[in-house]
């Protein structure tokens, strides 16, 4: 079954929208959270969520883990501070550590990592470093063992490097680093935050990077970067490059960086991403850094070229914190190359701190753990209605190519929402008027758009219209277009918070 759906992130189809206020949906923890802990010793009191990925042949949730750290005086577990570990789920919520036996660690191997790294001779104080950041299912694999994809960072020679697995588990690594900045090269700090996606839109393979502002005018490191002294001011940004054959790398560029609009104590840490419903759908780690108070949590953005991007509802945060000494007063999105969408719902996994960033290794009872979160289907921000009354929101012309329209909205007792077809020029057009609209009302991610005489869309079929939605007292999160009638997915009445605990009905 075909299908477009708009999400209403951005003002791309919306011509008017009168008396309408956009919000961030934020998705609703997990309330047994954290998921995963450290429990084991290869873990140390470190467990992060670098990568999560559902295999829709397996049914199989997987989950790339950072682990290895301690904290105090002694931080490395057999001369490691970080490593890459891996763990599968049935259901998303119960996880295995399956007993691997890979590598030698300590003299033992019942442990489940699978990936390590080496020592930055300038930097040994800081013990052997190497970790997975992105996994990608291949779409163009070769032969059985490139059938995933990785990017992963290793201190000993620092930068960004390929690796190839015929399952997830077992990695070829390549020798020499696809990308390394002019600060990989130095000795005053590193740049080790990245999120690779496969860009189905682009028929490319794409790289987000954590990059500073210095590294503007050349992103790519030359030899005589290692006497590079520090800038009196270092900044966390957001780059980009891009390549057709995982070989070459283009079009380096800084895409995202903080403005005056923002509060003066933040940074971009990093950058979750990936296409969701044909767009760009990212969460933004917001870096506070005020003085022993300094915290990450999430905004969204949305781009329709993955280059220029819109911060949804700039002041509002997607994915909060929790209050300091909670176990996720840090919130770190973990990196996927696909949503992870099941039975109806958004997952979304998440390192969890319960440390401030700064000088977290003198915290005695610091621990990260991975924690959940969820949300309906295409519920990443809602259309609201405001006051005063009448409430319309009007799209921008398009041709009719789909028979079917669906809306994923919510109303509140006495609610609605009436759709109007109307021409170009705004003129309603004879049976599709607001008086003939079936009114849609209750909780549902798929409420279909009928009117009077006329089932849907489908004797309009090649002309150019606009929607008119009429709404009071309710939330529009997405409009679909099918070519296939779609099941109704009703959802509890709007009361201000989805229940986690029960299931939305399975597609």
């Amino acid at each position: 079954m075909a299908h477009v759906t708009e999400l209403f992130l951005d003002d791309d189809c919306i011509e008017m929208s009168g008396g309408i206020t956009r919000r961030i949906q934020q998705p609703e923890k997990y309330p047994l959270n954290p998921v995963l802990k450290p429990e084991y010793w290869w873990e140390g009191k470190l467990l992060q969520a670098s990568c999560a990925l559902y295999d829709k042949e397996e049914k199989l949730f997987k989950l790339w883990m950072r682990a290895g750290r301690g904290f105090g005086k002694n931080p490395f577990i057999d001369g490691h501070e970080l490593y890459t570990t891996y763990g599968t789920s049935r259901d998303g919520i119960v996880w295995e550590r399956p007993n691997l036996g890979l590598l030698e660690l300590a003299g033992k191997k019942d442990h489940n990592v699978i990936l390590t790294g080496g020592v930055y001779p300038k930097l040994p104080h800081q013990g052997k470093k190497g970790w997975i950041e992105n996994v990608i299912k291949n779409p163009h694999p070769t032969c059985e063992n490139d059938k995933y994809v990785c990017a992963y960072y290793d201190m000993k020679n620092r930068g960004f490097f390929l690796g190839f697995s015929s399952d997830g588990v077992r990695w070829e690594k390549e020798k020499e680093p696809f990308w390394q900045t002019p600060l990989d090269l130095t000795n005053w700090g590193d740049d080790a935050i990245s999120n690779m996606i496969y860009d189905r839109l682009k028929n490319k393979w794409v790289m987000y990077r954590r990059v500073i502002p210095q590294e503007s005018e050349r992103l790519v490191a030359r030899p005589e970067d290692e006497t590079w002294k520090m800038p009196d001011r270092i900044m966390r940004v957001m780059g980009y490059a891009e390549s057709e054959d995982l070989k070459e790398w283009k079009n380096h560029q800084i895409i995202l960086s903080p403005d005056a609009d923002d509060d003066p104590d933040i940074e971009f840490y990093a950058l979750s991403l990936y296409i969701y419903e044909g767009v760009y759908v990212g969460y933004l780690w917001i870096y506070h850094m005020v003085h022993h108070l300094s915290f990450i949590d999430m905004q969204l953005v949305t781009s329709r070229d993955g280059i220029h991007f819109t911060r949804c509802c700039r002041k509002e945060t997607f994915l909060p914190a929790g209050p300091r000494g909670s176990f996720d007063y840090m919130a770190c999105m973990s990196y996927q190359s696909e949503p992870i969408v099941v039975n109806n719902s958004i997952y979304f996994y998440y390192t969890a701190s319960n440390f401030d960033h700064y000088k977290s290794y003198l915290r005695k009872d610091a621990v990260a753990s991975i924690g959940l979160a969820r949300s309906p289907r295409d519920r990443f921000v809602y259309l609201e209605t405001g006051h005063p009354e009448p409430c319309r929101l009007v799209t921008k012309p398009f041709v009719v190519k789909d028979p079917n329209l669906y809306i994923n909205a919510a109303t509140w007792p006495r609610g609605s929402i009436k759709t109007e077809v109307l021409s170009r020029d705004w003129k309603p057009l004879p049976g599709f008027e607001a008086h003939n609209s079936r009114a849609v009302r209750g909780n549902n991610l798929a409420n279909p758009v009928h009117w009077n005489r006329k089932d849907g869309l489908g004797s309009l079929i090649g002309q150019e219209i606009r929607l008119k939605f009429n709404m009071v007292n309710a939330r529009l999160y997405a409009m679909t277009f099918a070519d296939e009638e779609q099941k109704s997915v009703p959802l509890p009445k709007l009361q201000g918070s989805f229940s986690f605990i029960a299931d939305y009905p399975v597609e």
